[in-house]
């Protein structure tokens, strides 16, 4: 469902899209008695269908510039009908050049017409091969893997890459691809019109029989479709047996998240790991807990999910965003926590570290402008390690520094009191650059826990607070307040006041002295 969320950004579909084909292909499946194997592959093929689609995006931005936009008209219209593919053309490509003059216009558009399918081709077919080799490493079988690699093919053997007709087409390609284009067409023209457009693709690009099935039954099938679908729905439409990660699994699924989100352009390969990477090591040297050391990695593998839904041909240029362009790259940090927000519980402390990722400790970041309060020990980390590795890669606007430049950088935020002193030394030093001061130092041997919800308690919450945000019970979390002022034996006023001080919060003026 994250993975699903995440193709709905990259292709420009509206919310949902992913999963509302969903319930409308297990529907439809349904109707035509498929079996349980059929309707698990029918479910993946549906949720998974364009997994792929970031493959070479760079190339497509290139040729036709926005490919949202681009990916968005293609979406709508007939793949078949040669006609309506070079009027999507043409439109992409007058978007691209609309700043030359009339006739340099008109060259560019066709000279860009004659090389459109000798760009489009080998990128398809590349967005076949990624999206089963991402299948496989989340654990797929090798048939929803096989299946995957259709997502183009159609029944009249007009498809891509390989032209597959007829039976050839996988049966859950064939049914997946008929509920996803009836999504997008009722959407775009409404009930009435789609059946009327799907009428006149049968045989075309869909099977007769399955057209017909489909029209027959259309009113019931799209019930209830036109908004939102929440995870219980689609949790309870895949068949029995339901498959299930262990933590090994749940590692390499984020790392295909990872790889997924940074295969768009060359300048980000290998970025999301290699936060990870960083905030790993900063949590450990810190001595947080295990499972906030997880947590912080499965963020950083994931938190530039977001940036999906902002076309690539936008980070590609040189020059300065457009406001409006900045204002939807702050909202890429809301849309990487609702994508994480189909994992659940468990998923919940990755999509709400991966919400603050930009934020800062004077609420100068984005996009909710929290401050220190509202960012534990794991959101400082993350800040912290995707700020230094970012400033260490090349951008289309600015070259790449040093990493003692970038050092240097974290450290001037600091002194503005925008990154935390502790994460960023962390980070830093296990970047390999020389520490100056000790992250392994603890506040009169406190444990990571201990100082978290001391340092909950410091900025003015009750003690309800400590226990909603760490998840544990409110009296546990009151004989935990107990014991730990007990330990450094001092007053609830006085064990504030210590570690408001110990930190540099009265500094920062924060706290009265």
């Amino acid at each position: 469902m994250t993975l699903a969320y995440a193709t709905d950004l990259a292709t420009g579909q509206s919310r949902d899209f992913a999963l509302r084909s969903c319930v409308l292909a297990m529907r439809l499946a349904e109707v035509a008695g498929l079996d349980v194997h059929e309707r698990r592959n029918v479910y993946h093929q549906a949720l998974l269908r364009y997994i792929g689609c970031n493959a070479d995006t760079h190339l497509l931005a290139s040729a036709f510039g926005d490919e949202i936009a681009l990916r968005q008209d293609l979406a709508r219209i007939d793949l078949g009908n040669q006609s309506e593919i070079v009027e999507t053309f043409i439109r992409a490509f007058h978007r691209v050049f609309a700043h030359l003059p009339p006739e340099d216009l008109a060259k560019a558009v066709q000279q860009g017409l004659s090389d459109a399918m000798q760009v489009s081709v080998p990128i398809l077919a590349g967005h076949c091969e990624v999206a089963q080799r991402i299948a496989e490493r989340i654990g797929l079988s090798e048939e929803i893997r096989k299946n995957l690699g259709q997502l183009y093919e159609r029944w009249d053997g007009r498809g891509l890459p390989r032209g597959l007709a007829g039976d050839a087409v996988a049966l859950p390609v064939r049914m997946v691809t008929l509920a996803q284009d009836a999504i997008a067409l009722t959407e775009t023209h409404g009930l009435e019109a789609m059946a009327a457009m799907i009428a006149k693709r049968r045989g075309g690009a869909y099977e007769p029989q399955l057209a017909d099935l489909f029209l027959a039954h259309a009113g019931r099938l799209l019930k209830g479709l036109e908004g939102p679908v929440d995870r219980e729905t689609i949790l309870s439409l895949e068949p029995l047996p339901h498959a299930v990660l262990d933590e090994d699994g749940c590692e390499e699924a984020y790392l295909a998240i990872a790889d997924m989100v940074d295969m768009r352009m060359p300048f980000t390969f290998g970025h999301s790991r290699a936060v990870a990477s960083l905030a790993d090591a900063a949590g450990k040297r810190m001595g947080l807990p295990a499972s906030d050391i997880r947590d912080t990695r499965w963020a950083a593998y994931t938190h530039d999910i977001g940036e999906l839904a902002v076309p690539v041909s936008t980070w590609m240029r040189a020059g300065a965003l457009t406001a409006r362009e900045t204002d939807a790259a702050h909202l890429h940090p809301y849309h990487g926590e609702r994508a994480l927000a189909s994992l659940g519980g468990e998923g919940e402390p990755v999509a709400a570290l991966v919400l603050r990722h930009h934020e800062r400790l004077d609420g100068s970041g984005y996009h909710r402008y929290a401050k220190a309060p509202d960012l534990s020990p794991a959101a400082r980390i993350l800040a912290a390690a995707e700020a230094f590795q970012t400033a260490r890669e090349v951008r289309p606007h600015r070259p790449a520094v040093s990493d003692a430049a970038a050092a240097a950088m974290l450290r001037q935020f600091v002194k503005e009191g925008k990154l935390c002193p502790e994460a960023v030394e962390g980070v830093l030093a296990s970047a390999g650059q020389p520490a100056r001061r000790d992250t392994a130092e603890r506040l009169s041997g406190l444990t990571p826990r201990e100082i978290e919800v001391l340092r909950l308690i410091a900025a003015g919450h009750t003690a309800k607070e400590p226990a909603r945000q760490l998840k544990i019970a409110p009296k546990t979390a009151d004989n935990h307040i107990q014991n730990l002022y007990s330990k450094i034996g001092v007053t609830t006023r006085a064990a504030a006041a210590l570690y408001a001080l110990e930190r540099g919060l009265v500094q920062q003026g924060r706290f009265a002295a």
